[in-house]
């Protein structure tokens, strides 16, 4: 048996052992225990859904389908015990998202998608809120990932921000990469790079180094970081809400956490400057020499003055390299 004081004690292990979470609930879910002694939600569906949702596997969850008896269910089950009070929270808000649904189409969309929204909480259990730097740099990304949403549109905008992932490059697609560097408008022209695979050329794609001006500023004035996160989502939940899986993923690995507060601090941010990376560009790039790695340097802006372009110019390029 599942330990107390939990909506799973009382259940037994050994088989699928259910309880309703509310006979008065719309829709069918239920508290869970696998055969294997592990916590579960189960929403039980009339049927599958076509084309059935693409479920990844995440660390600590497990959410899949499964054809029963009874019929067709989603389940999601927590792997890892120690975090079954988490869990029951995500499992308390997955149901109150599914249950704002009108159709049961609708529900399992929203347990999914918020079952997303919740997973990298358990996957990495991060404690401290992003740094101030951290900050700075993610805005600084969402900024050109708008750009890159309103013109090559959401889904291959989101494919190609790998930066979260920790490819060598921010953004990635067929044939352009772009690399973004935050930085403070009244500090000196200077912007910091990482690395030496920062701004190495990628073979059979140009290279874009996008540069924009992040500032404090003290509410109301400015933005918080939640609020540049939460425009994008509701951008996404307008034009494509099957996105938001996607959005929310890439958000977990920046480290960014929906229960952090930063509201007190905001934000301003300027256009951003776009450079194109090409021969003669003032840049260290790998192969370095024979034991040298990981090396960092500061790149001043007026050296790659001559390189200087615009967004529109990146825009036309991108665009064109889309068209079949």
């Amino acid at each position: 048996m599942i330990s107390n004081n939990t909506p799973w004690s009382g259940l037994e292990a050994g088989k699928v052992d259910t309880r309703r979470v509310d006979a008065c609930a719309r829709w069918n879910w239920f508290w869970a225990v696998m055969p294997h002694a592990d916590a579960a939600l189960v929403l039980q569906l009339s049927s599958l859904p076509e084309p059935a949702p693409d479920l990844p596997t995440l660390k600590n969850l497990e959410i899949r389908f499964q054809t029963l008896p009874g019929g067709p269910i989603l389940f999601i089950r927590l792997k890892d015990s120690t975090q079954i009070e988490l869990f029951e929270t995500l499992c308390r808000d997955v149901i109150a998202a599914g249950e704002l649904a009108e159709t049961e189409a609708e529900a399992l969309e929203r347990a999914v998608r918020r079952t997303f929204r919740w997973h990298y909480l358990l996957r990495s259990a991060r404690v401290e809120a992003l740094t101030e730097d951290a900050q700075k740099g993610l805005i600084g990304e969402i900024e050109v990932l708008k750009l890159l949403i309103a013109s090559l549109g959401v889904k291959t905008a989101l494919d190609a921000w790998t930066g979260p992932s920790g490819a060598p490059k921010d953004f990635e697609l067929v044939t352009d990469c772009i690399e973004v560097k935050a930085k403070r408008g009244a500090s000196q022209p200077f912007v910091n790079i990482a690395n030496e695979h920062q701004l190495t050329d990628v073979p059979g794609r140009r290279l874009w180094l996008a540069v924009i001006a992040v500032d404090k500023a003290q509410p109301p004035h400015g933005r918080t970081l939640s609020e540049y996160v939460n425009e994008v989502t509701q951008l996404l939940e307008q034009s494509d809400p099957s996105a938001i899986m996607d959005w929310d993923l890439r958000l977990a690995d920046t480290g960014y956490d929906v229960l952090h507060d930063y509201s007190h601090r905001g934000w301003i941010t300027s256009p951003s400057e776009f450079f194109s990376v090409t021969e003669g560009f003032p840049r260290i790039t790998a192969p370095t020499p024979l034991g040298v790695s990981g090396v960092t340097y500061a790149l001043a802006l007026s050296a790659c003055a001559p390189f200087r372009t615009n967004w529109d110019s990146v825009r036309l390029n991108l665009q064109e390299a889309q068209q079949p």
